[in-house]
């Protein structure tokens, strides 16, 4: 299994990782490296602001399309890091574990609760 080193400064092009666009770019190199077999480790490194948001659409999507086994088998430990870039990744992953572990009851609770409707011809 080929390891792959995906710093993430280099793909933003900055250490400021706050929005989802930028986000989806990192999770678009990390589910290609996923997919064809690597083992994904991410690169903190340069990293001086991250949001929830962008770590949902970086890491947190990753819940909804593959396994966790198998995303445990293919992403490794996070390298050069923080405290606080664990702390929003654990905060992340969790989260989304819970999301896609039951997404349709997520909804209709969010639902419910806010009177948020999903329905995209609003």
């Amino acid at each position: 299994m080929k390891e792959t080193i995906i710093p993430i400064s280099a793909i933003v092009g900055g250490g400021i990782c706050v929005s989802a666009s930028d986000g989806q770019r990192v999770y678009d190199v990390v589910r290609r490296s996923v997919s064809s077999g690597d083992r994904v480790i991410l690169s903190f490194s340069g990293v001086t602001r991250m949001t929830t948001a962008f770590l949902n659409a970086a890491v947190g999507q990753l819940y909804g399309e593959f396994p966790e086994s198998r995303i445990r088998e293919r992403l490794g430990p996070p390298i050069e890091y923080e405290p606080w870039h664990l702390s929003r990744l654990k905060m992340v992953v969790d989260r989304a574990k819970l999301y896609f572990s039951d997404k349709e009851k997520i909804e209709r609770i969010l639902e419910e609760n806010t009177g948020r409707h999903n329905d995209k011809n609003l």
